[in-house]
């Protein structure tokens, strides 16, 4: 049977979906009303940055005018006109003062600029560093909600690039991309209008181009979000290769597969080197195509703007004006093209954390549902049926009650549904009819969190996390002082062993607690379980794979766990199952048999030959080192059936 920790870690249907399709318009709208609700905070600060971007472009704009002044007016002598006839005076009397002033002018524009600059990108990039982390937490957040829920095809390393790298890819997405965007656009705009106020015709001419620039936008944009797409999957997928290979070092060592994984990962290493080299030989090819667009006009203005400036149709310092524009259009064309490509790599992080924030928590609490009371521990199962998957059931129309401070331990073969039945009371999953009932109260009338902080559960694998001693044993309840840990530790049979290590308590755990015997790990477990002190404990397994000795220790410290309260056990092991006041015995997702050992043995051919099984060595009569004792897994109901035998890898079940 699979553990309660991998069974609650699955659900009915798929797992994220990856995003399908090139992005355009429509798709990069329906991302930013997903996150839409992230600017709300910070809008005081998105206007400064909004108005000091529009100073910082009109101070551009302005730059090239005093030389177009001190060309036109100071050096060629030409009067001021359109309102500007004041200075006329000071041109005819002493044209060196207005020549200091304009000079004066090119220095207090660039300051202007500078500052503009410099205060919108401080409260643009400080604005899209908080959303992202903002995103990050709400991205977190979910996910805890969800985890029991994901699909098992959604691996760790790719929920760790979720959180970290497409969250940080956001900053982009939601800040960086509009404000940059928005500075072309205002540059471009701003810049033609004032090219066709100057000069029609040179305005013309210098903006004929625009719509090959647009063409080669959309000629070449999907292909480089194709290629940055598929680049972002594979590197999820290196992630992924990265978690599992550190996780299972011991076991790839052992078995002398590192070539293969080191293969494995180099594959899809060298998949995303090409996936990335293809997005940046097509973005090369769009940059070089646009500047020689941009040449091409900037050249036909210098042609035609110089004639017209021989014949005195327009003042020379209009041609500088006009060609200091264009190089701006240019340098607006061709970041673009460097925007684009920052847009289909975040566009991909944006549609993948969309589709993980958008995915409706499986359970949550019911309108109305209101906090747990103390509990007692009465529990009955009335006509429960679930199932994970469309006409596959696991638990059809289950009924059954237990008495508060009775202990209960289910029995039966793999996928018998044993881990299923535990998750729905904990309410990972919600029966599809039926009910479970606390207290003659249905679960879903609770919150999940009033419910789940009176429900302990120990698995076979003690999660443990890299802090203190201390810090692991408070865990289990919050507010818990350091007497708390260290009775917990004592009824856990832990404090001794915990008071020899360097820092006693304040030891600092490894990760996974990987510094620790196995049977060390569980004590520190079961204390963590014993400090919650709840009326209901759920067992999985908690002595799976300990030696005799530690199994031996830890037992009398799950009897004082269990004692007074409502106690669920998933045993594999006649010893367990003959200390428990009842048995239920489940079998393709239905209770067969209900009872004490002795009862069952009497009433349940299931159970009598899972005995049985247990009992009898193999009739081959070959040395076995577990005959007598667990033939099967250690005693487990794996491949015991009611009329038989049946490999193990059948179950298949939760």
């Amino acid at each position: 049977m699979k553990r309660l920790s991998q069974s609650v870690g699955r659900r009915r249907g798929g797992g994220l979906e990856e995003p399908a399709g090139d992005w355009n318009a429509r798709a990069v709208l329906r991302v930013y009303r997903a996150f839409a609700r992230h600017y709300r905070p910070y809008r005081g600060r998105l206007a400064i940055a909004l108005l000091c971007l529009v100073g910082s472009v009109t101070s551009a704009m302005l730059a090239p005018w005093p030389l177009k002044l001190i060309l036109d007016r100071v050096i060629l002598g030409k009067p001021f006109k359109h309102g500007f006839e004041f200075l006329n005076p000071m041109l005819a009397h002493d044209a060196s003062l207005l020549l200091g002033l304009l000079a004066c002018s090119v220095v207090v524009l660039a300051a202007l600029e500078a500052v503009f600059s410099y205060v919108n990108k401080y409260w643009a990039s400080g604005t899209g560093d908080r959303m992202s982390a903002d995103i990050r937490e709400r991205v977190f957040a979910h996910l805890q909600r969800l985890s029991l829920s994901l699909d098992e095809s959604l691996q760790s390393g790719e929920l760790i690039y979720l959180v970290t790298t497409d969250t940080r890819a956001m900053k982009n997405l939601l800040i960086d991309f509009p404000q940059d965007f928005l500075q072309r656009m205002l540059t471009i705009v701003a810049y033609s209008a004032m090219m066709l106020a100057l000069d029609w015709r040179l305005g013309l001419l210098a903006l004929c181009t625009a719509p090959l620039v647009s063409f080669l936008t959309q000629r070449f944009g999907p292909g480089m979000q194709r290629a940055i797409r598929q680049m972002r999957e594979q590197e999820s997928e290196l992630a992924s290769i990265a978690a599992e290979n550190v996780a299972s070092m011991a076991v790839i060592q052992a078995y002398g597969q590192e070539g293969n994984e080191r293969d494995r990962f180099n594959a899809e290493n060298q998949g995303s080197l090409e996936s990335q080299m293809q997005a940046l030989r097509l973005h090369r090819l769009y940059g070089r195509l646009v500047d020689l667009l941009v040449a091409s006009a900037t050249t036909a203005v210098l042609y035609f703007g110089g004639r017209f400036a021989l014949r005195g149709d327009i003042p020379p310092g209009t041609l500088v004006v006009f060609v200091a524009y264009l190089r701006e259009i240019h340098a607006a064309f061709e970041k673009f093209s460097l925007l684009f490509l920052g847009l289909a790599r975040s566009m991909v992080s944006g549609e993948r954390l969309m589709a993980l924030v958008g995915r409706d928590i499986v359970v949550k609490d019911e309108p109305g549902a209101v906090p747990a009371p103390p509990l007692h521990g009465h529990i009955e199962f009335r006509n429960v049926s679930f199932s994970y998957r469309e006409g596959q059931d696991v638990l059809r129309d289950v009924s059954f009650t237990i008495q508060p401070g009775q202990t209960v331990a289910l029995a039966g073969p793999s996928g018998a549904g044993k881990s299923t039945l535990l998750g729905l009371l904990l309410r990972f999953h919600d029966p599809e009819q039926g009910q479970v009932l606390v207290d003659g109260t249905d679960v879903r009338r609770y919150t999940l969190a009033s419910l789940r902080e009176q429900v302990t559960v120990l698995l076979q694998d003690a999660k443990l996390f890299h802090q203190s001693v201390a810090d692991n044993i408070a865990f289990g309840r919050k507010g818990a002082t350091r007497a708390d840990v260290e009775r917990a530790a004592r009824d856990a049979e832990a404090h001794e062993f915990i008071l020899r290590l360097p820092q006693g308590y304040d030891t600092v755990m490894a990760e996974r607690g990987d510094d620790f015997s196995g049977g060390q790990r569980q004590r520190i477990n079961i204390a963590r379980a014993m400090i919650r002190s709840t009326p209901i404990v759920i067992l999985d397994e908690p002595l799976a794979g300990l030696d005799a000795l530690a199994e031996r220790r830890l037992r009398s410290a799950l009897r004082r766990l269990a004692t007074e309260r409502t106690t669920f056990i998933v045993a594999h092991k006649i010893s367990s199952l003959a200390r428990a006041d009842v048995v239920l015995v489940l079998e393709g997702g239905q209770l067969v048999g209900r009872g004490t050992h002795a009862e069952l043995l009497e009433t349940c051919t299931t159970y009598r030959e899972f005995y049985e099984l247990q009992r009898v060595p193999p009739r081959d009569g070959a040395s076995d080192p577990h005959a007598g004792t667990a033939p099967y897994r250690n005693g487990s109901m794996n491949g015991a059936t009611a009329h038989g035998r049946r490999p193990a890898h059948e179950g298949g079940g939760r």
